[in-house]
């Protein structure tokens, strides 16, 4: 193994964040209030599961032992369950866990689970759907709620 990536202050970084999309399917007041809009990058700007694959090996041979995956809305990439996977391939790779506004969870986190994913974080903005509703600019908040159940 190469050198662990540390600061200036001699801390060692275990953990990469990685966002593989900014798109959105929500339009929450705090971040995309307009919905997304491409800036000109278009989906192949976005890197690709082999990228993936290779970006997160280089890390993991500097110590890294935990991937979250973000965005935007990770779960919106078609190859998602695929980046997982990718990911996993590497045994210093101990943690992969997304954060998401959990939209798809009650339909997919179980193939997520299968495909790697150890750990998931769910931006829930409020428990009153209708303040979730005004937050998010979509009326999602019982099938957030499903798939956190």
């Amino acid at each position: 193994m190469a050198s662990q990536l540390t600061d200036a202050f001699a801390r060692k970084f275990y953990y990469l964040r990685l966002s593989i999309t900014d798109v959105c399917n929500f339009r929450c007041t705090y971040c995309l209030p307009d919905g997304y809009k491409p800036g000109g990058v278009t989906n192949n700007g976005f890197l690709t599961v082999d990228e993936i694959r290779r970006v997160t090996r280089a890390f993991a041979s500097l110590g890294t032992e935990k991937v979250r995956l973000t965005g935007g809305e990770p779960s919106l990439r078609r190859d998602f369950t695929d980046i997982i996977a990718a990911v996993g391939e590497n045994d210093a790779i101990r943690q992969i866990a997304v954060t998401t506004n959990g939209y798809r969870l009650a339909r997919d986190a179980a193939n997520w689970r299968e495909a790697g994913l150890t750990g998931v974080n769910v931006s829930v903005d409020s428990l009153d759907a209708r303040q979730f509703h005004a937050i998010t600019g979509q009326d999602k908040f019982r099938q957030v709620m499903a798939g956190i159940d």
